[in-house]
């Protein structure tokens, strides 16, 4: 049971807050502290310090109770580390009675497999999360002739350690059980090296397995090698969910007492004496036992690297040389506590702070150190790299988890760290060409959707941290994101970037990557207009609407598009092949940048409001045939805040506290869902906060109702520190008035210059909500730049058919043989005796040269006109749909819009006039076909020709196929009422 035993330390003056990064990465230590004793805080007391808040087994318990589509399993870890350590010192469990090991800890289980070096806090991929390396078990049992009875290959589970969940404790940086066979067993670390005790019975044996094979996943090989005290080795084991990927890992092991005896093991055979041993693919194939004096009470220092054995030997040497086991707890301590006092509360229950604080524990748990002591690293590339003296190589990454607000947590009161992420992540790109998105140590992985390491570096940027290299991360960012698409690791990225979306028929979560991508494009855009690339800024901002193209304004939400319309027989209530991990109803909600531009599609404030309020009854409702939200998985983030949007911050501010009350608790099934690196940990750390970055790749931040009625954000390394004080938050949970910086203000936000400065917010609270965040005015940004823009590339110069595409099965026009045709780039194109005289876009290869409609406004010189006529065409066939012409005087006009499609043969729709006529369509994979297209215009359709026209607005949904419109011309000339 988790036991708090610690007093409060005081809070560290700025002086020392600034050399904290330091110490949290290299593990370095103040010799003479230990711990103090007895100091546990009443169970009644609400000021129990962060420290003593923290409970590691919270999140360790499967939850069979709940089928929500993922596991109602935290999958964390009760172990030692430290933040952002590259060591994860921890056991590991075996469930007896039916041979249950998910890969993990779970807290039903009766055994431990051992203690191992390695470890991932909170993935899915149950029974295939990786790590655990060099498992290490103390053993009490006979040597009959000097050798283990059993090969562990054969049976692992002889050696396996009973335990009682009574005899154990956990603390940061600390772990310790009384096993069955009466050793005990103690665990602590520091960055790159894990120092256990073992302290034997007198009445029994005395050994420890080294199990250098023992990994979760499959192993490809392994090799131990026993030297004196020393016992070394390496293993090459498949990375997180075992879906390619090896990374090999390297151990070495000094103790404090003689080892008296010794042997290995290699497949089924013993042999005593014997000093090394390699396996093959075998589990357990390859290991070495070590026996000490009876009675003994050893402590292991055993580094851990991921270049070599000698570099493991290096960091342990330097971390720990000359420092005893307590030395090392109490260090790793002080380093807890120093990084968990960046973010300070007062107030709230003991419950409250102990979710609160073991939150943020498991928030900086990664991503991890990489490099060794001396700067080396094992890059993407397999290369040896050598880190900048004084960074640090960072790894490991949930990128569809945590770019939604871990990022930025870690940004903000680590800002030094968030740099080196960047870095890192910017070497990555270098390294493997491209973005991977789930990247585990050194190995590139793909998993989940969108590319949201991109979306994290400009979050991190946004938060402050910037010192990296941001040209060569945006420029790689631009080249690989760009067609023709072939350096991208986004699927379906060549579609997606041509017509806007992924369609339907791909399966794939086709449909929420559309919305991930346009997230992930966003955040580059913004990247670039801090760097003053406007070109880049524009390009981006243009895909970062493409969410609209999968908005069904027929229907008023997000929803499946096929090449030929809208899947309106999905079922959004249920997962289906269309939406990663949650509902439609779910991902309907997740267009985080653009929110005004959400609600006015869904219908306007009145609307969106109630739709959100019956969404919000249910708010962990999982993907199976609900409507309800999904809070415990990572698209449903961001969703709360959109109340902020609605004028109903209050409203925000209550759903956080039902999902904290509902969802979150104490047990060690206190998490309502995988923790995914921390992300949903992350997430619980700001809803309690009165702060959220709900706009990914911007430093904005939403404030709501707090639980604590004093925040104090002091960032390391940096002058920055953001109070926040809301007396009586406790018993009055809505905010009535807000003073920034002693000003008062009725937005529901805080632009990126406070986030990035700091400063002082002064929140009166109320018992009823009030009028604060309100009104227009108050509401958060909307980035709409990029609507109005043309969003197709359709057409591409002959031989480079991989640069546009105007259908969905790859094929564009040719702009030589458009050329031939008169419709040269900017050429003028009459549609005959009409007076319309339409211009054909003068656009470079690879820009967007026509308009795929939903909803542009197209401004038009406010001349007098007395009709209005659409150059086009449609793709999969014909298509309409209506337009609005706004006039100068507020007025509006409907006006119907038809294209035929662009292969119709003689068969023209709608009084459509082919005005381009060329044969042959480029293909994406090379070459052409033989097909003839047109290009249409359409009948003039009157217009009041008393008024002068502003713009305008093109239809905001099309029926059947996919409309394309190329330009919008008006004419002076007589049009016939029926047009």
């Amino acid at each position: 049971m988790w036991r708090a035993t610690e007093s409060p330390a005081p809070t560290p003056p700025p002086g020392r807050r600034r050399l904290l990064t330091a110490a949290l990465v290299l593990g370095s230590l103040v010799a003479g502290l230990v711990p103090a004793s007895g100091a546990a805080a009443s169970p009644d007391r609400s000021d129990v310090a962060a420290f003593d808040a923290v409970d590691p087994f919270i999140g360790t318990r499967l939850d069979t109770s709940q089928n929500k589509g993922n596991s109602a399993y935290g999958n964390t870890y009760p172990g030692a580390t430290v933040p952002f350590g590259m060591v994860q010192s921890s056991p590991t469990t075996y469930r007896s009675s039916d041979g249950d090991q998910k890969g993990g800890y779970e807290y039903t289980a009766d055994r431990l497999r051992g203690f191992g070096m390695t470890r991932l806090s909170g993935t899915g991929c149950e029974g295939r999360f990786s790590g655990f390396d060099f498992p290490v078990l103390p053993y009490t049992g006979a040597l009959p002739g000097g050798a283990l009875p059993t090969a562990p290959a054969d049976r692992i589970t002889d050696y396996h350690l009973g335990f009682d969940h009574a005899d154990e404790k956990a603390d940061p940086g600390y772990y310790s059980v009384g096993l069955a066979n009466g050793v005990d067993a103690e665990l602590t670390a520091t960055t790159r090296t894990a120092v256990s005790r073992f302290d034997f019975p007198s009445d029994g044996g005395a050994t420890l397995l080294f199990d250098v094979a023992g990994s979760n996943n499959r192993v490809f090989g392994s090799e131990v090698t026993v030297e004196g005290d020393t016992v070394s080795g390496w293993v090459e084991a498949a990375s997180v969910c075992d879906e390619g990927g090896r990374y090999r890992a390297y151990f070495s092991t000094t103790f404090d007492r003689p080892v008296r005896s010794y042997g290995t093991w290699q497949g089924s055979e013993v042999h005593p004496g014997a000093d090394t041993a390699s396996g093959g693919t075998t589990k357990h194939g390859a290991g070495a036992y070590l026996v000490f004096d009876r009675g003994v009470r050893v402590t292991a220092k055993t580094g851990l690297s991921y270049v070599s054995v000698e570099g493991a030997a290096r960091n342990a040497a330097a971390e720990t040389r000359g420092r005893s086991f307590d030395a090392v707890r109490a260090q790793s301590a002080r380093v807890w506590r120093d990084a968990l006092g960046t973010l300070r509360v007062d107030g709230g229950s003991r419950e409250q702070r102990v979710k609160f604080y073991t939150a943020l524990y498991h928030a900086l748990l990664h991503p991890n150190v990489f490099d060794d002591v001396n700067g080396d690293y094992r890059g993407y590339d397999g290369r040896l790299h050598q880190v900048e003296r004084g960074r640090h190589h960072y790894v490991t990454y949930a990128g569809w988890d945590i770019y939604r607000s871990q990022a930025q947590l870690v940004a903000l009161l680590f800002p030094k760290v968030g740099s080196d992420i960047n870095q890192s992540l910017t070497d990555m790109a270098r390294q493997t060409g491209t973005w991977p998105n789930w990247p585990h140590l050194n190995q590139s992985q793909q998993k989940m959707s969108g590319d949201s390491l991109q979306s994290v570096v400009a979050s991190l940027d946004a938060f402050g941290s910037t010192d990296y290299d941001r040209r060569a991360a945006l420029e790689s960012m631009r080249s690989t994101q760009t067609l023709p698409a072939d350096a991208t690791l986004r699927r379906h990225a060549y579609q997606y970037a041509t017509v806007g979306f992924v369609e339907s028929r791909k399966g794939d979560s086709a449909t929420s990557k559309t919305l991930e991508y346009a997230v992930d494009d966003f955040g580059i855009a913004q990247l670039a207009k801090r760097l003053g690339d406007e070109e880049t800024y524009d390009r981006f901002m243009v895909r970062a609407q493409s969410w609209r193209h999968v908005f069904d304004d027929a229907g008023g939400h997000i929803r499946p598009r096929e090449r030929t319309g809208f899947d309106r027989n999905f079922d959004l209530g249920e997962r289906g092949n269309q939406f990663e991990q949650a509902t439609g109803y779910q991902y309907g909600w997740m267009v985080p940048h653009n929110v005004g531009a959400l609600i006015e599609k869904r219908g306007g404030a009145e609307a969106a409001l109630r739709d959100l309020d019956e969404h919000t009854r249910e708010l962990d409702a999982g993907v199976y045939g609900t409507k309800g939200a999904y809070l415990s998985n990572q698209p449903s983030f961001t969703m709360p805040f959109v109340y902020h949007w609605l004028g109903r911050p209050d409203r925000t501010g209550e759903v956080l506290r039902r999902a904290a009350d509902e969802m979150y608790g104490t047990t060690p099934s206190g998490l309502p869902g995988n923790d995914d690196l921390g992300s949903l940990s992350s997430w619980y750390v700001w809803a309690n906060i009165g702060l959220f970055p709900a706009i990914p790749g911007t430093a904005d931040l939403m404030v709501s109702s707090p639980v604590f009625e004093r925040v104090v954000v002091d960032s390391a390394d940096s002058r920055r520190r953001i109070t926040l004080d809301a007396p009586g938050a406790g018993r009055a949970p809505y905010v009535a008035a807000l003073r920034v910086d002693g000003r008062a203000t009725s937005k529901s936000w805080v632009p990126a210059g406070f986030t990035r400065e700091g400063g002082r917010l002064d929140l009166r609270m109320a018992s009823r909500p009030g009028t604060w965040g309100t009104g227009a005015r108050d509401l958060p940004p909307s980035y709409a730049d990029g609507t109005d823009a043309r969003n197709n590339i359709g057409v591409t110069p002959d031989g480079h058919g991989n640069l546009g595409s105007l259908d969905l099965s790859d094929n564009s026009l040719s702009r030589e043989r458009l050329a031939e045709a008169g419709a040269a780039p900017g050429a003028k194109l009459p549609l005959g005796d009409t007076g319309v005289v339409f211009t054909w876009p003068d656009t470079g290869p690879g820009e967007p040269d026509n308009w795929i409609p939903h909803g542009q406004r197209v401004p038009l010189g406010g001349r007098q006109a007395t009709g209005i006529s659409f150059l086009g065409l449609a793709t999969n066939g014909p298509s309409q749909g209506t337009a609005v012409v706004e006039y100068t005087d507020g007025s509006t006009q409907t006006v119907p819009v038809g294209l035929t499609d662009w292969t119709p043969g003689t068969d023209h729709r709608f009084g459509n006039e082919p005005l381009v006529v060329t044969t042959g369509r480029n293909r994406a994979a090379g070459g052409s076909d033989t097909a003839q297209t047109k290009v249409f215009g359409t009948r003039p359709v009157a217009l009041d020709p008393a008024k002068r026209v502003a713009a305008v607005v093109l239809p905001r949904g099309t029926d059947r196929g996919v409309m394309h419109v190329f330009d919008v011309a008006l004419t002076d000339r007589p049009v016939a009422a029926d047009g």
